[in-house]
């Protein structure tokens, strides 16, 4: 990928994390719970962001609230993308 196509694609990323937001990776034990739903993507609590920087796949099963029924009925599905990262996330945590 040209490195201007990149940028655009992060770019993009970045603007579908503004607003609301569905966690939809395993509970971490005092940190994020499944399913939960944060009211601004760009800000989240400190220990989300730590979760997030020590596990970074797992910001993929952090999601735009339009996008929750796809991912919550892609986690069905362990061969698709969200379940395939829910799996690297639950054995990053193991």
């Amino acid at each position: 990928m040209s490195e201007r196509k990149q940028t655009a694609a992060e770019n993009t990323a970045a603007v579908e994390k503004t607003g609301p937001v569905v966690y939809c990776g395993p509970s971490v034990k005092n940190t994020v719970k499944q399913f939960t739903v944060y009211s601004d993507g760009d800000a989240l609590p400190d220990a989300v962001t730590d979760f997030l920087n020590r596990i970074p796949a797992a910001r993929g099963l952090m999601v735009p609230i339009a996008d929750f029924a796809n991912t919550r009925a892609a986690l069905e599905n362990p061969k698709s993308g969200a379940g395939i990262i829910f799996a690297a996330v639950k054995a990053a945590l193991n």
